[in-house]
This record gives C-alpha cells, structure tokens and sequence, in this order.
C-alpha cells in the first residue's frame, strides 16, 4: 500500500493496495497452480510394517539418502540388500485442508517407468488409466491426497519416474500454457502489487548464489528455494501488476545483478518492480536478523544500532546494483528501505547509516532509495496475554461489550497501556510519524504487510466474538 503525501493528496488520488502471497505448500488453501504437484511436500521415505527391518512409523526419516536428480524425482528406491530401512516415497496435496478443494477426475501425467499408487483422498480408476496417464477418483477430505512410488526405473535402463503432474481433467487442454489457478487470479487480480517474500521462502532463506536458485523444472516449488523466479514474472505480466521481491540476506552481489536482469528482461516494460532486501531484518525470530547483528559487528565492532546501520548499508548497495543494471529504466526500479513500526527511531539508524557514511559513503537512503517500508498492524491486544479476561468479560454482556470492543479497536484506552498503541489511532499517529520521516528525506511510504490482529487461535470463544 502507498500512502499519499497529504490529506488533500488522500482525497484525489487511489489508494494504491497490494498483498503478499502466501508461500507454497500442501496445506495452503492458496492453490496457485493447476498442476498441484507444483505444490506437492518434500518427499517422505516410508516402508511396509511387513517388510524386513521395517520399524513401522509415518516416516523413516531416510530423505538424505535419497537418489534424487537435479530437479528433485527420485531415481532410484533401494534394493533389498541396502541398509536403508525406506522401500518407497509418498508426497501429499491438499491436506490439512477440511476437503475444501476440487472434488472428482484428475489426471496424473508422468514420464518414465515404475508404479504409482494412490490413497487417502484419491482411488485410481484402473480402466480408464495407461502408462503415463493415471486417472484417480478424488474425494476431498481433510487427508488430502497421498501419491506413493513404489517401485520406479525397474529395469535400471535410467528411465525412473519424473515430470509428474497431477492437474484436474478439464484443464488437460491447456494446462502447459496456462499455468495458474484461474480461482486464484481471480482472488488477486484486483491488487496493483504483489509481494513474493513467502513465495521466495525469504525468513531464513538459503539462498545466496544464482546457481543453486529455485528452476521451473524442479518437482516442486513448497522447497527451501522457493518460487523460480520466471514463474514469478509470468505471474505479474499475466496479471498486469507490480512484483515485489525480496533479496535473501545472503545473496551475493552477482545473484542481486543477475535477477536484476532476468527482470530487466522478463518484465513487461510498462510494470515498476519493488525490491527490498530480506524482510523484518530487525526481527530476531527471523535468521536474517541475526546475521545483520553479526555483520554489524564485524564491520564495525558495535552492538545496539549497529544491525540497523549493516541493513540499511546492504539496503543500499542492493539498490545501487538494481539501478545499474536498469541503467536508463531505473525509474522503474522502486528501492524499498524498510522499519519497524513500533520501534520509531530505529528508521534513523537504517536511513542515515552514520557509521558507514563515516567510511566515506554517503547516507544508506541517498542511494536512490525511493520508499519507506512499514508494517500496518492493529487489534492484536485485543483478547491477548493480560486483557484476554476483560475481554472475555465484554464477550459476556451483548452489544455494551461488542460497543467496547469497537471502541478499542477504534481509539484504544480501556485496556492501558500498550492498547492504545494496537488501535486504529495508534496505527494513524504511526503513519503520521512516519510520513514525516519519509518526507523528510524525499521518499514515498508504503505498507509491507498489514491487516487486523484479532484472531486469538488459542480461545476459539474469543475469536468468535473478535
């Protein structure tokens, strides 16, 4: 989200909205292919109770030792002489989900020789498949679907099972070209931007250099390298929006030019394209701030600020090699800067960067940064830690505790003293603060993420009320 400059700015210009994705996974009810392979679990080495040397269990907990191929298919189970106790490898789709997913025929397409079998959701239709094109029954439940190799490249000639693709019937037609969830574009296509920070795994990514990046080959994309960023790309020239990606916090200066120039490249040339680097960088649950905090004291043997001051230095070289590579289409280039919301002061250490404008640099922002990124949260006192009882208590008394409720939410105040800061005015007085800061330095202010906080997960009653 884009904040206007003005009260006046508010009342004649769109408010510009966005959204981040949600990462990949079996369990998400997101489904942003058709191929829901695509969005298959890691594999999961399993044995029969009846075999020999089988201890029984969900899982043998063997994937180091499988024999996999450069795009993840599996090329190989072990023989019967083999010290793994694992003869097979199941994936799952669509679980933890409560059946909400598409019910009946789907096709599972593969290459290769072997045999696949199916269960939980899913029954194969024996008449109607062939090799290479399994027909399997599904109806939905909260197991999902369970897809197992039990034996593949049974002859050892090479040809193992690989390119599976499990895609609804009616899509068979198009599927190779029309690669997305028409549901899902259809929830998205009212967004100007979209953030990719989960679809490129970005909170503790591994990631650093371009050559072990995530490829549109691989088996599945619910991995550790996340989204290719082709498919990304595709994604935001289908869509006609702006893509905001998230530099993993140990990507080399190489790995930043060379996605800078596939997006060069890719991107339709009238979409902006944001880039920030990591996500929440001062939020020590999250690796990447660990690692700034141990940079900053390498460089320049400082605790307190000194992480801030290392985000906002690798902040700014990012964007220098992003508007490089852009060369005369840098404008297109939005150099996000972010901060925390709660935390007001810690922008100046990221902004201004004083350690390292005293090696002769100048200030992190000057570096052609163009926005200020903050967080846009509220609600998330309400019904937690010590007002969960006065909560509970307004859940109790009709419409006078809904009326109280609302006006927390709304003004804060009668659950003192971090509430007042959790409601709508709160967050506004922070969205003042902060568009003075930005302004101050000639940037725009924008929202990363954003939304209510009113679910308490652990008091299904509350949740309810809230």
């Amino acid at each position: 989200m884009q904040f206007p400059s003005s009260s006046s700015a508010l009342a004649a210009l769109p408010i510009s909205v966005g959204t981040n994705l949600n990462g990949i996974a079996d369990w998400s009810t997101q489904q942003p292919f058709i191929d829901a392979f695509k969005s298959s679990r890691s594999w999961i080495t399993q044995c029969q109770p009846s075999e020999p040397g089988c201890k029984g269990g969900w899982s043998t907990e063997e994937f180091s030792q499988l024999n996999l191929d450069q795009s993840g298919w599996v090329k190989s189970l072990p023989d019967p002489a083999d010290p793994a106790e694992y003869t097979r490898v199941s994936t799952l789709l669509f679980r933890d989900l409560a059946g909400q997913y598409p019910a009946g025929k789907y096709l599972v397409l593969y290459t290769g020789e072997g045999t696949l079998e199916y269960s939980f959701d899913a029954r194969k239709d024996e008449s109607s498949s062939k090799r290479g094109r399994d027909v399997i029954l599904v109806t939905p439940s909260d197991a999902g679907i369970q897809l197992t190799i039990t034996a593949t490249d049974p002859r050892k000639t090479g040809n193992y099972i690989r390119n599976i693709r499990v895609i609804p019937e009616q899509y068979e037609p198009t599927y190779r070209t029309q690669i997305f969830n028409p549901v899902f574009l259809e929830r998205i296509k009212k967004f100007k931007t979209l953030r990719f920070m989960d679809w490129m795994q970005t909170n503790g990514s591994e990631q650093g250099n371009w050559d072990t990046r995530a490829q549109v080959t691989d088996a599945t994309y619910a991995t550790a390298q996340g989204v290719p960023l082709e498919v990304m790309l595709d994604l935001a020239n289908r869509m006609g929006i702006d893509p905001w990606f998230n530099m993993p916090h140990q990507a080399s200066d190489l790995y930043m030019t060379n996605f800078a120039q596939l997006v060069r490249d890719r991107l339709n040339r009238n979409r902006k394209v944001y880039v920030e680097y990591s996500n929440e960088v001062w939020n020590w649950q999250f690796p990447q701030a660990q690692f700034a905090l141990q940079q900053g004291k390498s460089r320049w043997s400082v605790e307190g600020d000194g992480f801030a001051q290392w985000y906002g230095l690798r902040t700014a070289q990012m964007s220098d090699i992003w508007k490089q590579v852009f060369g005369r289409q840098r404008n297109r280039v939005v150099s996000v800067m972010g901060t925390q919301t709660a935390w007001r002061g810690l922008e100046n250490a990221v902004l201004d960067c004083p350690l390292w404008v005293a090696e002769g640099n100048l200030p992190c922002y000057q570096h052609e940064i163009d926005a200020l990124a903050i967080a846009g949260y509220f609600g998330g006192t309400l019904g937690q830690g010590a007002s969960q009882a006065t909560v509970e208590a307004w859940s109790n008394e009709g419409e006078g505790g809904f009326k109280k409720a609302i006006a927390q939410l709304s003004q804060g105040r009668l659950i003192p003293p971090e509430g007042d800061d959790d409601s709508i005015r709160g967050l506004t007085d922070s969205f003042r603060y902060y568009q003075n800061v930005a302004r101050g330095r000639g940037l725009q202010l924008v929202a990363y993420e954003g939304g209510q906080h009113l679910v308490n997960s652990n008091n299904p009653k509350l949740s309810e009320f809230l």
